[in-house]
């Protein structure tokens, strides 16, 4: 199992998880971690070559409070080699730790 973290961007998309080899996302997790802002995210699930569009968005406007977090651990996602999740937040405030297994 694999962990990868990193903030979302407020001015244009950030890549949170790029795939290598087959692998599944068993959790994302979302983290506000400002104290008084709240912000909002967007994000998508592009396959290899892919771009960033309306069509790949999985997640959209989810509002996050200040230091509040929101998990996504309800549903999988299998991503092929190179396939990956893209971010971004209406305020650079917002961190994305990816969870994955390869299979």
């Amino acid at each position: 199992m694999a962990i990868t973290s990193s903030v979302m961007a407020s001015t244009t998309t950030t890549r949170i998880f790029l795939a290598s080899g087959d692998q599944a996302i068993t959790t994302i997790i979302f983290c506000n971690f400002d104290s008084s802002i709240t912000a909002t995210f967007d994000v998508y699930a592009v396959a290899s070559g892919g771009v960033v569009s309306t069509a790949t968005q999985i997640l959209k406007s989810v509002s996050l409070p200040a230091t509040e977090t929101f998990v996504m651990d309800t549903e999988k996602l299998i991503l092929a080699n190179g396939d990956a999740l893209w971010g971004q937040s209406s305020v650079s405030v917002i961190s994305a730790s990816v969870s994955s297994v390869g299979i």
